[in-house]
C-alpha cells in the first residue's frame, strides 16, 4: 500500500515486478534507439571522468574529469527526455494509468504525478541500462574498469535529474557528486524532465475527458492556411500560436489569447508531410480531420518534423485513422497528387505516420514466459487473498475486515475477474507442466542418458507416484 509519495514505487512488489517485466518486452527497441549511440560513443572515447578527488590519478585534472562527465551527462539527459515520441504505446499506457492512480491517492502532492512515472522509467528502466549496458544488449560485452566507472556517475545523475525531488544535492551520499550535481541544478533540466513525463504519461487509447487537467505537450507560433475563408493570396496565410494538449489542438492569434479553432485528439485522422509543390512553400504538413485538412508550416524542417511526430504520437491509438493520405492539397476543383475530381475522394499514398510495426526484437518467448508465470506462481497467496477481499466487497459494504485493511481496490469487481483470469492461467500451467513431466517419465526409462541410475530427480518422481492416491490422478 502506497503511504509515502516521495518514496512511491521504490520497493519491490508484484505491481513493479510486472511492470518491469513488461518494459523489458516492449521498450527494448526503444532502449536501443534512444541510448546505443550515446553509450558506445562514451566507451570508445575512454575519456577519464572520475570527480572523486580520493580516486584521481596523477597527473589528472579534476576540473577537466569534471567537464567531461557533465558533457556525457548532457548527452544522455538529452537523448531520453527528447526520446518521449518513440515510447512504445503500451509503456504509455501503464504510465498513464500509474498517473492518474497516484494522483488519486496523494491529491495533496502535486508533483506525485510524476514521481509516480519517474520511479519507473528513470529508475527502473534508463538508470541500469546506463549502469550494465551488456545486461540490456547495449555492449556486446563488460565495459572496462574506467568506462564502468564513468557510466555509473552517468547513471546516479540521470538517476537523480529524474526523479524530480525537492532536495537533490542531499540525496547523494558523497560530497563530491553533491557539488557536481550543482552544474544541473536548474530549472530547464526540471521542465524537460517534466515535459518528457507528460508526453510518455498521455495515452491516446484512453477518453481524454478522463484526464481532470490537461497535459501540455507542445506550443509555439507556426503559419496555417485559413479553412475556406479565401481561396486565393498571402493573406490565406497567418501566423497562430498553436497548441497542443492530450486533449486538444488548437490556435489562437497569440499565446494566451482564447483558441480560434481547436481538433480534439480523438478527431486527428492522420498528420503527414505536404508536397512542397501545393503552395510552393517548404516545411509544411497537414494534419487530417474527417471533414478538412489543416494545412500548417513549421519555421524549418526540424520543428515541422517535431510536430508531426508528436501529433502522430497522441493520435496514433484513434480508430478512424486512415490507412492512405493525399501527399498534396485539393486545389482548383481537384487533388494536385492523383488529379481526382472529388474533394472526399480516398488519399492515393499509404500513411506513413507512426512506429515501424516490424520491430524485431532478440527475445526468448520461452524464457520470458516462464519468468512472468515464476512470478505470478510465487505471489499465488496474495493474489488469492486479494480475489477474495474483492468478492468481499463486491458483495458486502459494511465496515472493512481486518484481513483485507491492506488492499486499496477502485473497482472491486473488475479487479475479482482479473484475478480470476491471471489464478486460472497459472492454475492452467502448472496442469500442463505436470502433465508434461508424467509424460517424459512414462517414456523414459530409468538408468538411459535422460535419468541415469542414480537421477535423484526421476526417484523422488517414482516415490511421490506412488504416495500419490489413485484417484488424485
Amino acid at each position: 500500500m502506497w503511504r509515502d509519495p516521495n518514496t512511491i514505487f521504490r520497493g519491490n512488489s508484484l505491481t513493479s515486478k510486472c511492470i518491469d517485466e513488461t518494459m523489458k518486452l516492449a521498450g527494448m527497441q526503444y532502449l536501443h534507439v534512444t541510448l546505443k549511440p550515446t553509450i558506445e560513443e562514451i566507451c570508445q572515447s575512454h575519456k577519464s571522468c572520475e570527480i572523486d578527488p580520493v580516486r584521481l590519478k596523477d597527473g589528472e585534472s579534476l576540473e577537466s574529469n569534471m567537464e567531461n562527465l557533465r558533457q556525457f551527462v548532457d548527452r544522455v539527459f538529452s537523448v531520453i527526455t527528447k526520446s518521449g515520441v518513440s515510447c512504445p504505446t503500451v509503456m504509455c499506457d501503464i504510465f498513464f494509468s500509474l498517473r492518474e492512480a497516484a494522483a488519486k491517492r496523494f491529491q495533496d502532492d502535486l508533483d506525485v504525478r510524476y514521481t509516480a512515472v519517474s520511479s519507473f522509467i528513470f529508475l527502473r528502466f534508463f538508470a541500469p541500462a546506463i549502469l550494465s549496458p551488456n545486461l540490456f544488449q547495449l555492449t556486446p560485452h563488460h565495459t572496462d574498469p574506467q568506462t564502468s566507472r564513468t557510466l555509473t556517475l552517468v547513471s546516479k545523475t540521470i538517476q537523480t535529474l529524474g526523479s524530480l525531488s525537492k532536495s537533490k544535492s542531499a540525496s547523494f551520499k558523497e560530497s563530491y557528486m553533491a557539488a557536481f550535481y550543482e552544474f544541473f541544478n536548474e530549472q530547464k533540466y526540471a521542465d524537460a524532465v517534466k515535459n518528457f513525463l507528460d508526453l510518455i504519461s498521455s495515452s491516446g487509447r484512453r477518453d481524454p475527458k478522463s484526464v481532470q487537467q490537461p497535459i501540455l505537450l507542445k506550443e509555439g507560433f507556426m503559419i496555417k492556411r485559413a479553412q475556406g475563408r479565401k481561396r486565393f493570396g498571402m493573406k490565406n496565410f497567418k501566423k497562430r500560436w498553436f497548441r497542443l494538449t492530450n486533449h486538444e489542438f488548437t490556435y489562437q492569434k497569440s499565446k494566451g489569447d482564447l483558441p480560434l479553432y481547436s481538433i480534439p485528439i480523438e478527431n486527428i485522422l492522420a498528420v503527414e508531410p505536404l508536397e512542397e509543390e501545393s503552395f510552393k512553400m517548404k516545411n509544411m504538413f497537414q494534419v487530417i480531420q474527417p471533414e478538412r485538412a489543416l494545412y500548417i508550416q513549421a519555421n524549418n524542417c526540424v520543428e515541422a518534423k517535431a510536430w508531426i511526430d508528436i501529433l502522430t504520437k497522441v493520435s496514433q491509438c484513434n480508430q478512424k485513422r486512415l490507412a492512405v493520405y493525399h501527399p498534396s492539397a485539393y486545389l482548383n476543383g481537384h487533388w494536385l497528387c492523383c488529379r481526382a475530381s472529388s474533394d472526399t475522394a480516398a488519399g492515393c499514398s499509404p500513411c506513413t505516420g507512426g512506429l515501424p510495426a516490424n520491430i524485431q526484437l532478440d527475445i526468448d518467448g520461452d524464457r520470458e514466459t516462464e519468468r512472468i508465470y515464476s512470478l505470478f506462481s510465487s505471489y499465488m497467496s496474495k493474489l488469492e487473498k486479494m480475489q477474495e477481499a474483492c468478492g468481499s466487497r463486491s458483495v458486502y459494504d459494511g465496515p472493512e475486515q481486518e484481513e483485507y485493511s491492506a488492499f486499496l481496490i477502485d473497482d472491486p469487481q473488475q479487479t475479482y475477474k482479473t484475478l480470476k483470469q491471471v489464478i486460472a492461467g497459472v492454475g492452467a500451467l502448472e496442469q500442463e507442466h505436470a502433465q508434461y513431466k508424467r509424460d517424459k517419465f512414462k517414456k523414459t526409462k530409468y538408468g538411459s542418458q535422460e535419468h541415469p541410475i542414480g537421477d535423484k530427480s526421476f526417484q523422488s518422481y517414482i516415490r511421490q507416484q506412488s504416495e500419490t492416491p489413485a484417484h488424485s490422478m
